[in-house]
């Protein structure tokens, strides 16, 4: 039997969203056809959300074609922004990857673009903790699919997903892995699951649900919330 661990990024491991509005507010500044805001709350309601749903959220008069390409161009310099900007991981990441990573092979999978997940590893010092990454903008599959083929190609028996919204339980009971919600993060989960509200707690859920399932936490059915 192998059991790993997935996590989502934004709202689980760190907050990017005001360095992510500032970066796609100087691009849709280049542009007299774009009149929408891109504050921090704006870009917080539609984390977690594939891009091409994000772009015709924030540009649904555009023509499709312009929509992707603008977002194209935010996704692009966002890494940019990002680097030069770095958002922190919230409290006490680095000390929970590398203590679950003694135990068990940890991964990243999210519905961002090409490259988002890496530089997050990078710049939160994870990249030695994590076996293997996935994203929509590597494959255009979505985050069920993605967690799915994690568990897949490494081989995972039993498998966790952390996230911090609906999107992400719902992708998971899809995928038929286990959900711990991150109630610290930027959405509710109505499902009745386990639940940690700082990072931290995580390594002491773990131990409670192997001691509670012999090893094994039940996969949730989607009839459970």
């Amino acid at each position: 039997m192998k059991t790993g661990i997935i996590f989502d990024v934004d709202g689980t491991l760190w907050d990017s969203s005001p360095q992510v509005g500032e970066s796609w507010s100087e691009v849709f500044s280049r542009y007299d056809d774009i009149t929408e805001e891109c504050g921090p709350d704006a870009i917080m309601r539609v984390m977690g959300k594939p891009m091409t749903e994000i772009a015709r959220i924030f540009l649904p008069e555009l023509p499709e074609e312009k929509q992707l390409s603008y977002l194209k161009e935010c996704e692009e310099y966002e890494l940019e922004y990002l680097r030069v900007h770095p958002p922190v991981a919230f409290e006490g990441v680095k000390e929970v990857f590398e203590r679950l990573s003694e135990r068990y092979p940890l991964f990243v999978v999210s519905n961002c673009q090409s490259g988002y997940v890496e530089l997050m590893l990078e710049l939160c010092g994870l990249e030695e903790y994590v076996t293997d990454t996935e994203c929509f903008g590597n494959n255009g599959k979505d985050k069920s699919e993605n967690i799915r083929l994690i568990a897949e190609r490494n081989h995972l028996t039993t498998y966790y997903y952390v996230g911090d919204i609906e999107a992400d339980y719902r992708a998971t009971v899809l995928a038929g892995g286990a959900f711990i919600h991150a109630a610290y993060g930027f959405g509710e989960v109505a499902a009745d699951v386990p639940r940690i509200h700082a990072i931290r707690e995580l390594p002491e859920l773990m131990e409670k649900l192997g001691e509670e399932n012999g090893g094994d936490y039940e996969k949730q059915e989607s009839g459970r919330e």
